[in-house]
């Protein structure tokens, strides 16, 4: 008899449905990220940014948007708005909008 297969609604994968296995996703750092994720987008922005008062930004994830420490890098990595200007022909300079708090960075792509 096949065993069950276990869906995960968080990261969206499926897998066989034995104690070790769903334990071993559940405690990955790949299901932790997706469920934070998950849980993140239903707070308050004004709750979110309170959470991230106190820490400085992360230099390198506002220049690249990318962090090789992830979640767990002790600076705050800002939700990027790019705002896309119909006028601005391909292969032109464009300016990217990251909003950190009250405080606007306009960045030179």
């Amino acid at each position: 008899m096949p065993l069950e297969k276990y869906h995960c609604d968080y990261c969206d994968k499926q897998f066989q449905d034995t104690p070790s296995a769903r334990k071993r996703h559940l405690q990955g750092v790949q299901h932790q990220r997706a469920r934070k994720l998950w849980f993140d987008s239903f707070k308050d922005p004004q709750q979110l940014q309170a959470e991230n008062a106190g820490k400085a930004i992360c230099t390198h994830f506002v220049k690249t948007g990318f962090c090789q420490f992830g979640d767990n890098c002790k600076y705050f990595h800002p939700i990027q708005n790019t705002e896309q200007h119909a006028g601005v022909p391909s292969g032109e300079q464009t300016t990217k909008q990251v909003v950190i708090s009250s405080i606007n960075l306009y960045i030179l792509f």
